[in-house]
């Protein structure tokens, strides 16, 4: 990466077809094969503009990664960052943008959102980029969390698109002090967690445990019994023959908790945070980057990983980075270096620092900002080294495919309809949510 050397770039035309939108287009990887040194980008003075979808504490960690950046970078590439809103606000400005031929080299989005900029013919395949000698290294590539150099080419045609700076997960946040008095054990596992959720229950006469998130839970749940998802190319495999008895039984472990009444769902509070706060649950999965909501009266708050089944799998959520092709070689070029840089582990771990996030490179952990923000201590920092350290193998990412979005809710549904009716029939929701599935 700081190697003053000339290199030849070898940037290929894929045309890739893809569907978005009800559409099918191709992108480009790239717009031409040249020779670029890194004299010729520092002569170039590059400056390059960044919307992102941060704001407050986040916006703040965002504009240090920006300031990073532009201070140790050894190309005199400059990056202008501007908040553009959520990441709704953001998205819409960019596929306007994108109309009017006026997009920012690089923007923040969801990978399915990204799904919508590839009939453009704009969105930068990041591949080639990643092995061409600038940017990110082979090393320090491999530090990065596994899980995010797969979810970031998860897309149809198996190319990457995206980056990561960092990511939220569902972890346990659980009443310490009422745990500790009634003799209880902190589950690790599905079984446990409906043992010790009814054995709660038993005490305080309520639900004991809940779930923010139904979307999360329609897709994690039957993956957790071992059913399969869905892949790339929009195959849906969770209510196939291979699969079915997996989902079912997921399901109606969820039916047993809502029917025995010792599971809940954020309902008309929005997030369990709220309820958890005020001693109303015991226990709840949730966000790993919520913890400023949580205001604990008068107990102790534990936090934990989320409990697994016997294919054990935790969503990482969060935001990537999209780069757009101008056709100038060496624009291009200083946009993939920007791009890369959400992979460095001083970058990400400075990001989590000032965040609920992990970083996304695991050196990340080991950055003086990053430990020094863990022996704060108090829930956030709890909740981040949580999120940080699960084993490779349990994080887990929803691939994206035309309707990918619509999809997840649809499964949503069925969990939140079981949890509206303790009788539902989960036979005739599954029916429904095919038939929805099918006419997308």
């Amino acid at each position: 990466m700081k190697k003053l050397l000339v290199l030849l770039m070898i940037l290929s035309i894929a045309l890739t077809s893809v569907f978005a939108a009800g559409s099918s287009e191709s992108t480009t990887s790239a717009a031409a094969t040249t020779e670029i040194t890194a004299e010729d980008l520092r002569n170039a003075n590059v400056t390059l503009e960044f919307w992102h979808a941060q704001t407050g504490e986040n916006g703040v960690a965002m504009d240090m990664v920006v300031d990073l950046f532009n201070q140790t970078n050894e190309y005199g590439i400059t990056v202008n960052a501007t908040c553009q809103g959520g990441y709704t606000d953001t998205h819409n400005k960019v596929v306007s943008a994108l109309a009017a031929g006026t997009a920012p080299n690089v923007s923040q989005a969801y990978n399915n959102n990204m799904m919508t900029y590839m009939p453009s013919g704009k969105l930068m395949d990041l591949t080639d980029y990643l092995n061409d000698g600038f940017g990110i290294t082979a090393e320090e590539l491999a530090t990065v969390v596994p899980s995010y150099l797969e979810e970031n080419k998860a897309f149809p045609d198996g190319r990457t698109y995206a980056t990561s700076l960092g990511k939220s997960t569902e972890v346990m946040f659980y009443n310490k002090t009422f745990f500790d008095e009634h003799g209880l054990q902190v589950p690790t596992t599905y079984e446990e967690l409906a043992t010790v959720a009814k054995q709660i229950s038993e005490i305080t006469g309520r639900p004991s445990v809940g779930f923010d998130s139904m979307d999360n839970l329609g897709i994690y749940g039957p993956i957790n019994f071992g059913a399969q998802y869905a892949d790339p190319q929009g195959n849906l495999y969770i209510f196939d023959d291979d699969n079915i008895d997996a989902t079912m039984e997921f399901y109606r472990w969820w039916q047993k908790g809502i029917q025995e009444g010792y599971f809940r769902t954020a309902g008309e509070d929005q997030y369990c945070s709220g309820p958890f706060s005020n001693g109303t649950i015991i226990a709840y999965i949730g966000s790993s980057s919520g913890t400023s909501y949580i205001q604990p009266d008068g107990f102790e708050c534990g936090v934990t990983y989320a409990p697994v089944g016997p294919n054990p799998a935790v969503i990482q959520q969060g935001g990537n980075f999209c780069g757009f092709t101008t056709g100038d070689p060496i624009v291009d070029l200083a946009t993939s270096i920007f791009l890369e840089f959400m992979y460095d582990a001083e970058a990400s771990g400075l990001y989590a620092a000032n965040t609920g996030y992990a970083p996304s490179n695991k050196a990340g952990l080991e950055t003086e900002a990053y430990k020094a923000s863990i022996a704060e201590g108090g829930i956030a920092a709890a909740a981040k080294d949580v999120s940080a350290t699960y084993p490779d193998g349990v994080l887990a990412y929803d691939p994206v495919f035309e309707n990918s979005y619509e999809t997840r809710l649809a499964l949503s549904d069925v969990v939140e309809a079981i949890a509206l009716d303790t009788n539902a029939d989960i036979e005739a929701l599954i029916a429904e949510a095919e038939r929805t599935i099918a006419a997308l």
